[in-house]
């Protein structure tokens, strides 16, 4: 359902996606909101999930020449799709979306050369607003709760982990190398693409992992 409300003398321009969900999603002018009732009919409006610019990036996890590139700004990906085709060593890679998101730049373009850990993309995660807190909540202590795992190092190419260099408690600094990744025939090193400090390691030396397996957490 589309509609043209005016306020105030300015016009917005309103889209309900389904005007019997509960709660709705209403569009006005670009931004989402989600919109429910509650027991005495009022009505109460919250942004619904919403884009963060720059959020995350993707970055080269070996070195080769940029085959395709499947992405532009502006697009939406989900989980599992393909964004780049990376050529290495004769043989070609799919660098795929490990989350959903919003393309916001393409770095790279079709023939380039890159470098391990070069920026090929940045895109914008959705992140869901905070659910409004009941009245009686309100009135409760506003302790702030303790701190949930933060970033995510994952297997960038299937293979078998030769070296574990980072144990939970561990502080580590751009650049480190956390694993030594074995694929064919070639080692890998995988780094830390920022500053942080080990939240829990879920690999060990000699294991098996897949392309985008999880190999260790950062602390928040």
């Amino acid at each position: 359902m589309n509609l043209s409300v005016t306020v105030d003398g300015k016009t917005f321009s309103v889209e309900i996606a389904n005007p019997k969900a509960d709660p709705m999603i209403i569009t006005v002018d670009g931004t989402e909101f989600s919109v429910t009732a509650d027991a005495s009919g009022a009505v109460s409006a919250a942004p619904a999930a919403a884009f963060v610019e720059g959020s995350e990036t993707v970055t080269a996890p070996i070195p080769g020449v940029i085959q395709e590139v499947n992405v532009k700004p502006g697009q939406t990906v989900k989980k599992g799709d393909v964004l780049f085709v990376l050529e290495a060593m004769k043989m070609k890679n799919n660098i795929t979306a490990l989350q959903d998101g919003k393309v916001q730049t393409v770095n790279v373009g079709k023939g380039d050369s890159v470098a391990h850990g070069d920026v090929l993309m940045s895109y914008a995660v959705k992140q869901a607003a905070p659910a409004a807190a009941p009245a009686a909540a309100k009135k409760a202590s506003s302790a702030s709760a303790p701190a949930a795992g933060g970033d995510t190092v994952t297997a960038p190419i299937p293979g078998v982990i030769q070296e574990v260099k980072v144990q939970a408690g561990q502080s580590v600094k751009k650049g480190d190398v956390l694993f030594v990744l074995e694929a064919m025939k070639m080692k890998n090193n995988i780094t830390a693409m920022h500053d942080g400090k080990v939240a829990s390691v879920s690999v060990s030396k000699g294991d098996s992992v897949t392309h985008g397996q999880a190999l260790m957490t950062y602390a928040a």
